[in-house]
């Protein structure tokens, strides 16, 4: 079976955990991705913002002016102080179908790539269902069991 080595988007996009709520924000739409791993000055992954965390905080980019706290206005607002910590990782060995059961399980798009603290890509729902579209393998394990959604 494929690892997550071979589908993961690299060279990962990253984020400095000094990167302001509109850089994010601006990063996010210009490369039209979901999330970023955030890493300190080392390059040591300290958490995750997603596009969803952003929008949580100021709904658009014009919000961004708009007064967060007492501390800050959403314009001057560090991605450290909003990120997502602990942040779940796996690595580039990391069978996909593995990888995918944790995004299931905890309910995320994707995750980091890591080697140590090192991000080296992200692997998401996206390149997990190109690898399912371009794969001829059969499974060696039985599949989840669908979720019931209420439909008959």
């Amino acid at each position: 079976m494929d690892s997550v080595r071979v589908w993961m988007s690299a060279p990962p996009v990253l984020a400095r955990d000094t990167m302001t709520l509109p850089e994010a924000r601006q990063l996010l739409t210009e490369l039209n991705i979901r999330r970023l791993p955030v890493v300190d000055s080392e390059g040591d992954l300290l958490g995750i913002v997603t596009e969803g965390d952003i929008n949580r905080i100021s709904d658009s980019a014009e919000g961004d002016l708009a007064e967060y706290s007492i501390y800050y206005r959403v314009k001057d607002l560090p991605v450290r102080e909003f990120m997502r910590r602990p942040v779940l990782t796996v690595t580039p060995d990391t069978c996909l179908r593995d990888a995918a059961e944790l995004m299931i399980t905890h309910h995320i798009h994707g995750v980091p790539v890591v080697l140590g603290k090192r991000v080296i890509g992200v692997i998401t729902v996206s390149d997990l269902l190109r690898w399912m579209v371009n794969s001829e393998e059969d499974c060696d394990t039985p599949p989840l069991t669908p979720k019931s959604h209420g439909r008959d």
